[in-house]
């Protein structure tokens, strides 16, 4: 027990200096490059901290557990929505960019809506994967043009900037990758020590479920959100959560839908759909009509999350 605390305090250790650097980094790439910290968020900061439920779902769908794919993109969503951005906005409420947040918000819910649409018949099989690469594509054309057209208007509002070099470049990217796989092993150590350490004290098994586990894939969101606001760059946490759930819809479940279809429970489309649904319209359609995010939004999103969770320990009770 005692090399099992010790590895669930160096995963939080982990953890913890990686963001550091993930967002340090980061914010040294917008600088760079003249890139928005939003725009960053969007792009490069949301693939890096999807890769963990894009590889937990992946797995899940080649060995056969497709509902695990399906339950823990959606989870996530919920999850970053409700208690990362959530919980951001409640420390510190902050203004966004409206044409940026309008962007990239009205393609989270046309992404919402066609996952629902194409779920309608009980099952994501193949072509609805496809149907849901195809908006990926379309998703990095988007950022792609973002990134051009702010690079347009940076440069001709800025002064001339100073060239960067390999050197600076090879650092810059070694030192983003390292904290990115730091927050990624700090994650697993966490969660894996957690649940045996939740075990050891007596916590039942779906709470752990309900709570540790479904926490674990959300975990570079939360610590790099956190470690954002701490460095007062918020635009880069709202960017990461808006495009980290972009990409759980049109990527991690439309890759996973590839190796082997996925069925929607009736628990999917009566609980997890509708709180997905509720949570995202209360940080959109507020923070779209006065280009903030207010405390009372956090606060609300927070308390809508937790009332997921326990509609979903109860029914685990219930069973």
């Amino acid at each position: 027990m005692f090399i099992i605390v010790l590895l669930f305090l160096i995963g939080f250790i982990l953890i913890s200096k990686g963001a550091d650097i993930f967002i340090s980094y980061t914010v040294l790439i917008g600088k760079k490059t003249n890139i928005s910290e939003l725009i960053l968020g969007a792009t490069i900061v949301s693939f890096a901290t999807t890769l963990p439920e894009l590889t937990v779902s992946l797995f899940a769908s080649l060995d056969g557990h497709t509902t695990m794919s399906l339950g823990n993109a959606v989870g996530s969503i919920i999850c970053n929505t409700g208690l990362v951005l959530g919980l951001v906005a409640a420390i510190s409420p902050f203004k966004v960019d409206k044409n940026m947040f309008l962007s990239k918000s009205s393609l989270l819910l046309i992404s919402v809506i066609v996952l629902i649409l194409i779920g309608l018949d009980g099952m994501i099989d193949k072509k609805d994967g496809i149907i849901l690469l195809v908006m990926l594509g379309i998703y990095m054309y988007t950022n792609y043009k973002s990134v051009c057209d702010d690079n347009k208007k940076n440069s001709r509002s800025s002064t001339r900037r100073e060239k960067t070099t390999f050197k600076e470049v090879l650092k810059i990217a070694i030192f983003f990758t390292l904290g990115l796989i730091m927050m990624v092993v700090g994650s697993k150590l966490l969660v894996d020590n957690g649940v045996i350490i939740a075990q050891f004290i007596g916590i039942p098994q779906g709470v752990i479920s309900l709570t540790v586990i479904a926490l674990g894939t959300s975990l570079p969101e939360l610590v790099s959100a956190i470690t954002a606001i701490r460095k007062k760059h918020h635009a880069i946490c709202v960017g990461n959560i808006l495009g980290a759930n972009i990409l759980n819809i049109v990527s991690v479940i439309g890759i996973s839908a590839i190796p082997n279809n996925i069925p929607i429970l009736a628990q999917t489309m009566k609980i997890d759909f509708p709180f997905m649904i509720l949570i995202l319209l209360t940080l959109i359609l507020p923070t779209i009509k006065k280009s903030k995010l207010y405390r009372w939004q956090g606060i609300l999103m927070m308390g809508i999350y937790f009332t997921y969770l326990t509609t979903l320990y109860l029914m685990y009770i219930a069973l």
